[in-house]
């Protein structure tokens, strides 16, 4: 029995401290002792990566609004706008920096974006392992799949970090540099799906693979392609948002005083 499961049950605590360090010091051994576990094991890793999330969200809030109040302009012919369309655009752009804006929004899609990537990738990789003739549990993929998400964690404490010594925001995420900001449709999705893509998201790949021969029982060959198929499906669900996100961004507010 290893050590985090002897925890677990000794003190009857859901929270597992005990991989968090050696998850990065020794992969190999502790995502073998993760996927041979039994029983929920998955909630710490989440919770973590959830806490710096909300963190890091309050962090940076004061920062959009400054941002956004700087950028504010009006539209072309404001001036010959009557007064009722004038105060509709004042409150559509106060709108963009209520508490509801910089703090709820952005809140709660970090964390449903944290919480559905989790399921959905957990149910992703046991229906593919079950096809690729593995029968493993689907509790060992949720157990997985959370703890591979720990490097996110690094991700939130280093973007953290960036806002408190900068004083500003990142603007491409990931590989989203490559592509232009004003890209639209494919390009916007390619945007998008490149953007997911980092050291801490490639680190949690390499959890995943480590992870798949142990979890599944399968060859090493066919526990990776698996893992494979899995993450890549992943990543294309997971880059819709932002190719929505990025179609809303082109309307603006002033849209709806055009006649």
């Amino acid at each position: 029995m290893t050590n985090g499961n002897q925890n677990h049950k000794k003190n009857g605590s859901p929270f597992i401290f005990t991989w968090i360090l050696p998850l990065f010091l020794r992969p190999k051994k502790t995502t073998a002792e993760i996927a041979a576990q039994e029983r929920n094991v998955w909630l710490t890793p989440l919770v973590l990566v959830s806490a710096l999330a909300i963190i890091a969200v309050f962090l940076s809030a004061p920062i959009r609004r400054e941002a956004i109040q700087m950028g504010a302009t009006l539209p072309p012919n404001f001036e010959y706008y009557s007064p009722d369309q004038q105060q509709q655009f004042y409150e559509a752009q106060a709108t963009q920096t209520s508490p509801l804006f910089l703090y709820v929004f952005p809140m709660l899609g970090g964390l449903l974006k944290l919480w559905v990537s989790w399921f959905l990738l957990s149910v992703i990789l046991y229906l593919v392992f079950t096809i690729f003739g593995s029968r493993a549990s689907s509790l060992k993929s949720y157990n997985l799949v959370a703890w591979s998400f720990l490097p996110i964690a690094l991700r939130y404490i280093v973007q953290i970090l960036a806002t408190l010594i900068t004083h500003t925001q990142i603007a491409n995420p990931g590989l989203s540099g490559f592509v232009s900001a004003d890209a639209t449709g494919f390009g916007a999705y390619l945007r998008s799906l490149i953007g997911l893509i980092d050291i801490y998201f490639i680190y949690q790949i390499i959890l995943l693979f480590l992870g798949s021969k142990p979890l599944s029982g399968l060859t090493k060959t066919k526990a990776w392609v698996a893992t494979g198929i899995s993450i890549f499906i992943l990543l294309l669900l997971q880059a819709i948002p932002g190719l929505v996100s990025s179609m809303l961004s082109n309307l603006t507010f002033t849209s709806m005083f055009y006649f």
